[in-house]
């Protein structure tokens, strides 16, 4: 039953023939749907990954350094490097793509895949869980559909951020807190404050995301009274998280500054508290970036239905508060939060998703094929967008870096969006970026040290910025020249990028040209030259 088949056959030496079959034969069809989409998903992103060469900037990028930093530790035997790194972010997702590259290329796509591989899945599991206790396996299949069709979801797994991975750990502990009725089973219990650990050393935010759907189920029917389960999930959850934020005490500071509406976060980005900007800020980060607009109605439907049958009580209400209570709370949290940002909607997708598709199989039969229709369609036509680039673009900068004007993370406010083909960071793939390989090539020749000219790798800049340069020359083992730069004295294994628009430098042609129409050159003790391996 809990995969959705309802036929049981009894046999002569007891069980069923179910229960003795292997497990691929007892799931549903919705279930090997639901694998289905995930395989696809995961799929167009291997296609993505393999098209696109183009540099990873702001956050992205960040997180790409870290991940190949804590691979040259573990592979140097520093097993507690990634532990004692200094940085306001968590470990955990750096940590799983350090670990991916043991056994992958030295690639920038090698950590993504595996982002994917793992937590792609554990999304589309957790949701179809969740929707299937709650719902019924259709449900569970229409949720995979949502949760993966979302525009926002579906471009953040194409580079290496933090938001997807807590995502899919929400998805997971809602299936786990609701698997261990009201916290009765402390296996499962146990279970669930595993996970929540592990959401905690991902991204300090992860408890607003699960604490409403807690807080329901401790409420409701007397969960308060299973102290044993309660004490299980939070001592598991305090064992694994806690070592961190205690190692990391002093950048305590720094992590609350990041949320709050300090001098450095433009003021779209941080509304007053008490106003109307700052209590519709979040559905416009939903119409505009997370969801848009099909996929919006879609949920406000399903929040709208599930809110109706709580207050009437015309049926069972099933997980239908838990999962009210999980949104609403969390909604409630990042609202009430200083600083703002649309990449903090992407923990919600999980509720969003199941509440949003909970509905359609209560349709008749023909108003439930269309509402299926409507959702395919929606979901199709998002990922053009987040995954092709079709559709309108938007200007840039991007709103995905500190210094762009209007802010990091801002959406488009007081407008609706029925597609776009582009989003937050990135939409179809970008081409013409050979920046990576041709450090490689410095590294082949011998160079050690590269350096370039802060000003021609501004931050915002998609095509060659600090912070993608950082990552790269972490890709391709060389160290960063740090202090002042001497350009009368570089020595051979010293290889300088400068960056220009002419045609031609000291008489070279560019070594690289990249998608602006800029060119990199290369100096080499002093030297313009382009490197032999390429």
């Amino acid at each position: 039953m809990s995969w959705g088949t309802t036929r049981r056959v009894g046999t002569r030496h007891g069980g069923s023939r179910a229960d003795q079959a292997p497990l691929w034969s007892r799931l549903s069809w919705e279930a090997w749907a639901a694998v289905g989409v995930t395989a696809l998903f995961i799929a167009i992103t291997c296609w993505w990954l393999a098209a696109d060469d183009g540099m990873p900037y702001g956050d992205a990028a960040e997180h790409l350094y870290n991940a190949f930093y804590f691979h040259d530790q573990l592979a140097h035997g520093d097993l507690l490097g990634p532990f004692s790194y200094r940085s306001v972010y968590p470990p955990l997702t750096s940590f799983v793509g350090g670990l991916a590259i043991f056994f992958g290329p030295r690639t920038t796509a090698t950590p993504i895949v595996a982002q994917n591989l793992l937590y792609a899945s554990l999304l589309a599991f957790g949701c179809y869980r969740v929707a299937q206790l709650s719902y019924g396996a259709l449900a569970g299949l229409l949720a995979v559909v949502f949760a993966l069709g979302s525009p926002l979801i579906a471009e953040q797994f194409h580079v290496f951020m933090l938001d997807p991975p807590e995502a899919a750990l929400v998805a997971v502990t809602a299936w786990l807190l609701l698997s261990s009725e009201r916290l009765r089973r402390v296996d499962l219990a146990a279970a669930a404050g595993l996970v929540t650990g592990l959401g905690i050393v991902t991204k300090q935010t992860f408890p607003l995301y699960v604490a409403g759907l807690l807080a329901v189920l401790l409420l409701r029917e007397r969960g308060w009274r299973n102290g044993r389960g309660l004490g299980a999930y939070l001592l598991v959850a305090l064992v694994v998280a806690a070592p961190w934020f205690l190692a990391h005490a002093g950048e305590l500071g720094a992590i609350a500054r990041n949320a709050s509406a300090n001098g450095t976060v433009p003021p779209l980005a941080r509304p007053p508290v008490v106003s109307l900007e700052n209590l519709e800020w979040y559905g416009w980060a939903l119409a505009n970036s997370t969801l848009f607009l099909p996929l919006l109605l879609f949920a406000l439907t399903g929040v709208v239905w599930a809110v109706v049958d709580v207050v009437r009580r015309t049926r069972p209400l099933g997980w239908t508060p838990e999962l009210l209570g999980g949104l609403g709370l969390a909604w409630v949290a990042i609202t009430l939060m200083p600083h703002h940002d649309l990449r903090y909607t992407i923990p919600l997708v999980p509720y969003l998703a199941v509440l949003g598709t909970a509905w359609i199989p209560r349709l008749a039969v023909p108003w439930r094929h269309a509402a299926i229709g409507c959702l395919a369609a929606a979901t199709v036509a998002a990922t053009l967008g987040a995954t092709f680039g079709v559709g309108s673009k938007r200007p840039e900068p991007l709103p995905a870096v500190q210094e762009a004007p209007d802010g990091v993370g801002v959406p488009p406010l007081h407008t609706l969006t029925l597609q776009a083909g582009s989003n937050y960071m990135v939409s179809g793939p970008r081409h013409g970026d050979d920046v990576l390989p041709l450090l490689k090539a410095l590294r082949a020749d011998g160079v050690t040290e590269v350096l370039w000219i802060p000003q021609q790798a501004p931050p915002w800049s998609r095509d060659f910025n600090i912070r993608g340069l950082l990552a790269y020359a972490r890709v391709a083992r060389l160290h960063v020249h740090s202090g002042a730069i001497d350009l009368s004295h570089l020595e051979a294994r010293e290889a300088l990028l400068l960056r220009g628009r002419g045609r031609r430098y000291a008489g070279a042609p560019a070594c690289e040209r990249l998608p602006d129409g800029t060119g990199v050159w290369v100096q080499v003790g002093g030297q313009t030259v382009c490197p032999r391996h390429r």
